[in-house]
């Protein structure tokens, strides 16, 4: 009696590595873009408008889940797109412009602003004497350490809009020059300062610093070429003046620890 060959089991499918690899990167790549949209996003301050709360080099954390059940408040510093540039951006936008970053490496000219809630829908909003008066009450304002914010005005917020200015007034172009910020295009408030980086660039001109020198001013001095309160720094590139030492420091590489402001890490914004 002839008995049958016995069946071979047929062979066990291997999970694959690369398979594997690529969901985990897939699945961490959704997972970092919803918190980007919809929780946190970190940003870095390039310009001095926001002083003393916010200084050139201070990267901050911005959360977006409270304006997602309610309305930004007065004095919230908030990050929001620039009211006029194009902000819509349609599938077809952003294929041609991550096209253009990747392949030709162009600067997509969409910018993000830094400013704080000064006036809300309904507000009438002015600049008197040095102050800010809001429906014709003089705002208190710390925050700006008594810099004055010249005359404008009055400007009645319309709905769904907010009028915001920079804490450094003299230096922040705002809702005084540009207008209002729709509630659309406000991204989020910032809560943190994570990191802050004295950094080693002229801010005008964009190149590296080659020779950073201090001027001593009539009754200042300059200790062991760190600024004193009354100096200046020269920057090379065009003689480009920076107050005070505080956006500007030369060191060699290897004393990258004189960069970090270790007074502003982990510290909240107001």
């Amino acid at each position: 009696m002839n008995t049958p060959p016995p069946v071979r089991a047929g062979r066990r499918a291997r999970p694959s590595l690369t398979r594997d690899y690529a969901e985990a990167i897939l699945i961490a790549f959704v997972v970092a873009l919803a918190l980007r949209t919809f929780v946190v996003q970190a940003f870095k301050i390039p310009s001095g408008s926001m002083k003393p709360t916010l200084l050139i080099g201070d990267y901050v954390v911005v959360e977006k889940v409270t304006y997602i059940f309610g309305p930004p408040a007065r004095r919230d510093v908030v990050v929001f797109k620039y009211p006029h540039q194009d902000n819509e951006l349609t599938p077809g936008k952003w294929l041609r412009e991550f096209y253009e970053l990747v392949v030709f490496r162009h600067t997509v000219p969409r910018r993000d602003y830094v400013k704080r809630i000064i006036g809300l829908p309904g507000d009438a909003v002015q600049g008197k004497d040095g102050g800010v008066y809001i429906n014709g009450r003089a705002a208190l304002e710390p925050y700006t350490g008594g810099a004055s914010s010249g005359d404008f005005g009055p400007f009645k917020v319309p709905p769904g809009s907010y009028f915001v200015m920079g804490d450094n007034r003299p230096e922040s172009r705002d809702s005084r020059a540009w207008g209002f910020v729709p509630r659309r295009l406000v991204k989020g408030r910032v809560i943190l300062i994570y990191w802050s980086w004295i950094p080693d660039l002229c801010l005008k001109h964009r190149s590296a610093v080659t020779r950073l020198y201090p001027v001593k001013l009539a009754g200042t001095t300059a200790d062991g070429g760190r600024a004193s309160p009354g100096s200046e720094y020269i920057c090379d590139a065009g003689g480009e003046r920076l107050r005070d030492g505080e956006d500007v420091r030369l060191t060699r590489w290897y004393e990258f620890w004189r960069h970090i402001r270790a007074d502003r890490l982990l510290r909240a914004v107001e």
